[in-house]
């Protein structure tokens, strides 16, 4: 028999070696020692829940697509109070700016009520009213303070809301309107009218 080299000596006592060392290590009963080849990974539970679906490719740049205010007023309903009413006193035009309990019961509450099932893409593109030409145009739109009757302006600032420059509108008939806010789905009533004073061009 040829003798071993010393690598070949060498190699042969690490192997010696590591299986007494193997040999000393005590399992408990029942154990079985894990196999040598690697588990293959389960794959992925295909889960339902918070996932994101897309129904076109999303693009590669990570960025996060955030709705604007203006996305997020078209897509809700209507929701409406009374909290910032301008009740008090009355219009050079001797029009009372309260509203009587009739109004209110009859006309204003119905009204807005019925909106509340619609959403503001449908308030704002959906409710049209004829015009001039045979064209017909929103019915209830922004319109910008400074197109308002100076009165109107004037008692806009008084009342506190000077911030804002853009009030909203609705049409409810050929001379009845409700002058408010808008924010995002939130229609803040401030003015009802009977006489179609407070902007008197065109409709």
């Amino acid at each position: 028999m040829d003798k071993l080299s010393k690598a070949e000596r060498r190699k042969q006592k690490r192997e010696e070696k590591a299986l007494k060392k193997k040999k000393a290590v005590k399992f408990p009963p029942g154990f079985e020692e894990p196999p040598t080849e690697a588990k293959r990974i389960a794959p992925i539970p295909d889960l339902h829940l918070k996932i994101v679906k897309f129904h076109e490719k999303p693009t590669q740049d990570k960025s996060v697509y955030i709705p604007t205010v203006e996305v997020f007023s078209l897509d809700c309903h209507l929701t409406w109070c009374t909290t910032i009413s301008d009740l008090d006193g009355e219009w050079s035009w001797r029009e009372k700016r309260v509203w009587t309990d009739e109004e209110w019961s009859e006309q204003i509450l119905p009204k807005f009520n019925l909106l509340e099932g619609s959403t503001w893409n449908e308030i704002l593109n959906v409710h049209k009213t004829n015009a001039k030409g045979g064209k017909s145009v929103p019915s209830h739109h922004d319109q910008e303070l400074m197109t308002l009757d100076r009165e109107a302006q004037n008692r806009w600032i008084e009342i506190g809301l000077e911030e804002f420059d853009t009030a909203f509108r609705f049409r409810f008939s050929n001379t009845v309107r409700a002058w408010g806010i808008r924010l995002q789905g939130h229609f803040y009533l401030v003015w009802w009218e009977r006489f179609h004073k407070i902007y008197r061009v065109g409709h």
